[in-house]
Parts: structure tokens; C-alpha cells; sequence
């Protein structure tokens, strides 16, 4: 077994224990290979803050100083805990993490733990805070809450199956070119190239809700909104196919969506301002596993006039 090797085991079977028994860590691993994943430089420091042994007081905190890898795709920067929780501290352990990924080939990062080939370039950053049920190498889905903000730039989507990261190839839209019209399905059918890909997301209970995901092409703008179920592999999302019209188009797009007022408010100001702009969105929505996603082309005009038609106005 290699020195990195056998450190990334050391570390699972510390973390393996109560955090109240953890010690202090100051770790530094060169080349950290983790179940079968390089992970380039790790470095750690850790405290042991609170431990009792008695029952009637804290069960103790495990604080994480410092938590960075370091590889030549991104590099990682978190502090965070991990706190046995009082109900049942001998069970319930809690992480939590304060990250921030800046990442300088988000196509390479996603290739070197696994997941083929799903986006070419891509360099940008995510941040945030998420937390789960579990150890901090033990990563529990059903139990995961945070909110993190997405901002990637200039890379493209691959066409290829979704694969591992299945999400992805939903986001990808390659299931969209034969709902869509034959101006734009060039634009999707051999990878989306995108500007810009951002938005923010929260996740509660492990369910992740958007409604600001935004990507910018050169021919088109696609905006998000809906929830993903990571433990499910299932998702409930509306998109909005938005064409490049003129230069004004481009400027609208990039515009950052507040999530406070969401996808809806935006379009409908948008729609104000460039009217022309409104006759040629296209409308979708997803839902269904991310490996068999089912999309369906929603009637914008026909929509428009039904909520007209339950209006007090239409209904004189």
C-alpha cells in the first residue's frame, strides 16, 4: 500500500469513530488517492472542541480549521464541524460545510473522478454551505441541506449519455433537439456552448431547488427553475428556451436573476421591455429519472390565454 494510500485509510477509520473521541489533526498528504479517486494535495487541520464523556454534557465538536485539496483542475478551501447531536449522539453525527471550489477546467475536475466526458473547459467557482447526517467523508443524500451559488464560464456541454453524473446530461438538454424548431437544433444536439452557466440552489431533505439557473450561449439563453431529487435521481424543472434576437437580447440574459423574485418575474419583465422576444421563447418542462428524463413542450401562447380567460377581465 502506498504512504498516500494508507494515509486516506488512516483518516476513514478516524472518521469512523464518535467525533468526542476524534484527536486533533495536522495532515498533510502530497498525493491523496481515496477510494480509488486522486484527489492531488490534501490538507487538514483539525480540533477536538467540547469532548465530555459524561452523558449529561456536550457530546463535543469536531472542528475543521482547515479543510483544502489542492489539484491542477480546482482547488478546494472548507472549515466546518462535526457534531454528534444531542437526541442521540452514540447515531447522529452531523457535518457541516463552508466551501468554495474555484475551478479552472471544470470538464478535467469531472473527468478525473469519474464521470467521463461531460463539459470541455468550463472555469469558474461554486460556493457555499451544505451539511448531512454522517461522517465528513460519508456523504448522506436523504439527509442533506445547504445552499450553494453556481458561476461557470466558457466551456460546452459534451453529447454523450449521461452516464454517472446524470443530472448533468439532463441540464446538457441533448433531449430537447426534436422538440424543438429546426433553427435551433444545432444549437443543443452537439453540446450547448455556454458563456455563462449560474444560479443559486438550496437543498433541504435532499431535494435541490433552483429558480435562477441560467446559461448563456451564443445562439440562445436557457433559464431554469424546479427542484432535483440527488437521492431519487429524479427532477421536476421548467426551462425556458430564450433565442438570440439582437444584441438587446444578450444584455437581458446576462442580467443576474434575484432569486427572491425568481424565474417567473423576470420573464414577465423581459417580455415587456422586448415583446418580440416573448413569440419565440419555447417552453418545456422535465421531469421523470435523470437517466430516462421525460420533456414536454408546454404552449406558451395557449397557456397566456387560459390564465386570461380565469382573469375577473376574461371572465365578463
Amino acid at each position: 500500500m502506498s504512504l498516500a494510500a494508507s494515509a486516506a485509510s488512516e483518516v476513514e477509520a478516524i472518521l469512523d469513530k464518535p467525533p468526542a473521541s476524534i484527536p486533533a489533526l495536522d495532515i498533510v498528504v502530497e498525493n491523496m488517492e481515496l477510494r480509488g479517486k486522486k484527489l492531488g494535495r490534501v490538507e487538514i487541520e483539525a480540533v477536538n472542541r467540547g469532548a465530555s464523556t459524561s452523558a449529561s454534557e456536550s457530546p463535543g465538536e469536531w472542528r475543521l480549521n482547515k479543510f483544502n485539496i489542492i489539484m491542477p483542475e480546482a482547488m478546494l478551501t472548507a472549515t466546518g464541524n462535526w457534531l454528534a447531536l444531542n437526541d442521540q449522539p452514540a447515531v447522529r453525527r452531523r457535518s457541516v460545510l463552508n466551501f468554495k471550489l474555484d475551478i479552472a477546467d471544470s470538464g478535467e475536475l469531472l473527468q478525473r473522478f469519474g464521470m467521463g466526458e461531460l463539459i470541455r473547459r468550463g472555469k469558474g467557482r461554486l460556493e457555499g454551505q451544505v451539511g448531512w447526517i454522517g461522517s465528513p467523508l460519508s456523504l448522506d443524500y436523504p439527509s442533506m441541506s445547504g445552499k450553494f451559488n453556481v458561476n461557470v464560464e466558457s466551456g460546452q456541454f459534451v453529447k454523450a449519455d449521461p452516464g454517472i453524473a446524470k443530472l448533468l446530461g439532463v441540464l446538457s438538454l441533448q433531449s430537447l433537439p426534436r422538440r424543438l424548431t429546426l433553427d435551433f437544433r444545432d444549437v443543443f444536439s452537439e453540446g450547448f456552448a455556454f458563456d455563462f452557466v449560474r444560479g443559486d440552489v438550496t437543498i433541504e431533505q435532499g431535494l435541490a431547488r433552483t429558480n435562477n439557473l441560467q446559461m448563456s450561449g451564443v445562439n440562445a439563453a436557457v433559464l431554469m427553475e424546479g427542484s432535483a431529487d440527488i437521492a431519487r435521481e429524479t427532477q421536476n424543472i421548467k426551462v425556458v428556451v430564450v433565442p438570440e434576437i439582437n444584441a438587446g437580447t444578450a444584455s437581458l440574459i446576462a442580467t443576474v436573476i434575484n432569486p427572491a423574485i425568481g424565474l417567473g418575474t423576470f420573464l414577465a419583465q423581459m417580455f415587456l421591455r422586448k415583446p418580440l422576444m416573448e413569440a419565440a421563447t419555447q417552453e418545456f418542462h422535465i421531469d421523470g429519472t435523470w437517466a430516462d428524463p421525460k420533456i414536454t413542450k408546454i404552449d406558451r401562447k395557449a397557456r397566456a390565454q387560459g390564465q386570461a380567460g380565469d382573469s375577473p377581465a376574461g371572465s365578463r
